[in-house]
């Protein structure tokens, strides 16, 4: 009895056809590790490590050949078509998987980027690829399984109807196409409590729009970031932070795209720290870029805000990459220095990581950490390995002891691979800080009003 998504071939067929769907057992771990691969958020998320710079480097064209050779070999050769047309097919399948490099090397060599919707379009077709060999050669391993289970000759093989394919590529469209749209939409302001324990009373209520990795450049224009503004500026919060990667791309091309951030408004002001982006181009402009858009940028230093008589520290520190480009590492302490241990702490850090530090402090004041950095791994199965390379923080609060974390998924994500699918969703995130007792109060209130009382 056949197996209902593949055909058999018979022992005399010949040799290629009884070969090629053992490549499903060597393609399919291979096309997992391209998908894993496949962000640059994992590559920030490493923390610069150099075994992930090698990896980068190496493995990932060696992954991208792999996957072609794959789809040559068992969806394009079989083909009952005239040979033009499967070197038709072959050549966009080196245009697709290639994007990367391609796009790179348009760049460097007439130094111009690709429009947005062709960008946008390539984008959506090489994951669509991707997944569409994944979910391929996955069937390809579990038909030779079930024939292996079945008893069946070890010489027969087996081959995947062209109806399947066809229909494998659609739900690969479709799925590549709604992540694609997912990341590119303009992310909702959702409210969100964080409880820190010991924040003063004073500061119980404050209000704080939490942008972050807002990759501003050919896939996240200008007009974007106008209407992210606009959406900030609805909620009305007390004070508005970023937490790195404003620009993505070369600043001589995009730096413009930035404009809209000057019309942000908050009472409290508009504050960011560097992330590891800003060290990719023209990183010892970026406070004065940055005063010119009406942002202060906190490098490793802090401000003070009062609210109704009461101070709260508000720090920023720089990002791990700025010793790469002989600026001054993150140092929590530095930018602390001369301030009280016991007043509130909010602190602006790109990568989550750095809590440790902070949490190691052991500060009597209330402290909170506001990050980024993650994209929210972007992908489902990926988020896991970003998640372990950022030590165990993905998006969302986190609790350590007293201290409060809170990772942003990002307003957007990286311009090179615009794709959420099956992961944290873009947000704005509209951070309410409570004290303890305040919560408490306000949870006896709603039973005691529940209950008629």
């Amino acid at each position: 009895m056949r197996h209902p998504a593949v055909a058999a071939v018979r022992p005399n067929d010949s040799p290629r056809r009884i070969l090629l769907p053992r490549l499903s057992l060597i393609a399919l771990p291979l096309v997992v590790l391209a998908l894993l691969l496949f962000p640059g958020t994992i590559w920030a998320g490493a923390g610069g490590l150099d075994i992930f710079r090698t990896l980068r480097s190496t493995l990932h064209p060696a992954i991208i050949a792999a996957a072609f050779l794959y789809l040559g070999l068992r969806v394009i050769l079989p083909l009952r078509m005239s040979r033009p047309v499967k070197a038709a097919l072959l050549l966009a399948a080196i245009l697709l998987l290639g994007r990367v490099y391609m796009a790179r090397a348009i760049f460097l060599l007439w130094h111009c980027e690709i429009v947005r919707p062709v960008y946008i379009a390539w984008s959506i077709l090489q994951l669509a690829l991707l997944l569409f060999i994944a979910l391929h050669a996955a069937l390809s391993v579990l038909s030779l399984l079930y024939r292996r289970l079945r008893g069946l000759p070890a010489s027969d093989s087996v081959q995947i109807r062209p109806g399947l394919s066809a229909a494998l590529l659609a739900i690969s469209l479709g799925l590549a196409s709604f992540g694609c749209f997912s990341a590119l939409r303009v992310p909702p302001v959702t409210p969100e409590e964080i409880v820190v324990p010991g924040l003063p009373a004073a500061w119980d209520g404050l209000t704080v729009a939490h942008l972050s990795d807002l990759h501003v450049g050919r896939t996240f224009p200008g007009t974007w970031l106008a209407d992210v503004v606009a959406a900030v500026n609805a909620a009305r919060p007390d004070l508005i932070v970023i937490t790195g990667d404003l620009l993505d791309g070369s600043a001589s091309h995009h730096l413009g795209e930035l404009h809209p951030l000057h019309d942000l408004k908050a009472p409290l002001g508009v504050y960011a720290c560097p992330g590891n982006h800003e060290y990719y181009s023209v990183p010892r402009h970026w406070p004065t870029i940055f005063s010119s858009l009406g942002v202060e940028i906190l490098e490793n230093e802090h401000v003070i805000l009062r609210r109704n008589g009461a101070e709260l520290i508000l720090a920023g520190i720089t990002d791990d990459l700025a010793e790469q480009t002989d600026l001054p590492r993150p140092d929590i302490r530095q930018a602390l220095q001369g301030t009280s241990p016991a007043l509130p702490l909010l602190l602006l850090s790109h990568r989550p990581a750095h809590v440790k530090e902070l949490r190691d402090l052991d500060r009597p004041g209330a402290t909170l950490q506001l990050s980024g950095h993650t994209h929210g791994g972007q992908l489902l199965g990926l988020n896991l390995l970003v998640k372990y390379l950022n030590k165990g923080y993905l998006s969302g609060p986190y609790a350590l002891g007293d201290v409060r974390l809170y990772v942003s998924p990002g307003t957007a994500l990286s311009a090179s691979h615009p794709f959420r699918l099956g992961a944290a969703a873009s947000r704005i995130p509209l951070l309410i800080l409570r004290a303890p007792r305040n919560r408490s109060r306000r949870r006896i209130s709603c039973l005691l009003a529940a209950f008629g009382k």
